[in-house]
């Protein structure tokens, strides 16, 4: 797990007069634990679970901004695919259209971790009760492919029945050869 320090808790190290290349996380602990030695608190341990628990939650609060700016990413190209339907129509169907965004985001994340980790698992129950057995999140990427294609069909059939009863080519966005 890499941990990463905020621009507050560096500046805080700046002030105490610590060079750019000795601000870590590890002496951020340091100097809390001493700070709290100084202090007449000798709880290290609660001191360490605490700041750990910072860096963590800021930790948690940069993936969910990488995972939403991942799901706006593709909302843009599902919006794209669909610009043949009105501004009314894509509205009505802004949820549907994040649903499919976020469905199609987590899943290659679940395909990815699968690619690496493998689709079965060894699981252990007492001690002569041993096997294997699919992962979690095979079990979550297979449930979630069947929500996935149901509203990428919700999403098609859309776009389709935008386009019944056009007469010409250029209705369909087809180029002429």
């Amino acid at each position: 797990m890499k941990i990463a320090l905020t621009e507050k808790q560096k500046d805080q190290l700046r002030q105490l007069g610590f060079k750019e290349e000795d601000i870590t996380p590890e002496t951020l602990v340091n100097v809390r634990l001493y700070q709290e030695a100084l202090n007449g608190k000798v709880s290290a341990a609660k001191t360490i679970k605490a700041e750990l628990s910072k860096i963590e939650n800021n930790e948690a609060a940069e993936e969910i901004e990488d995972l939403t700016k991942e799901v706006v990413a593709e909302e843009k190209k599902i919006i794209k695919m669909l610009e043949g339907l009105s501004s009314e129509l894509l509205e009505i169907n802004r949820e549907l259209i994040h649903n499919v965004a976020f469905q199609a985001v987590q899943l290659r994340h679940l395909s990815d971790y699968i690619a690496r980790h493998g689709v079965k698992e060894k699981y252990k129950n007492g001690s002569n009760q041993w096997g294997y057995k699919d992962r979690t999140e095979v079990k979550t990427y297979n449930n979630m492919m069947k929500s996935y294609q149901s509203c990428m069909k919700q999403l098609t059939d859309l776009l389709a029945n935008n386009y019944v009863g056009s007469t010409s080519l250029e209705d369909y966005n087809l180029e002429d050869d």
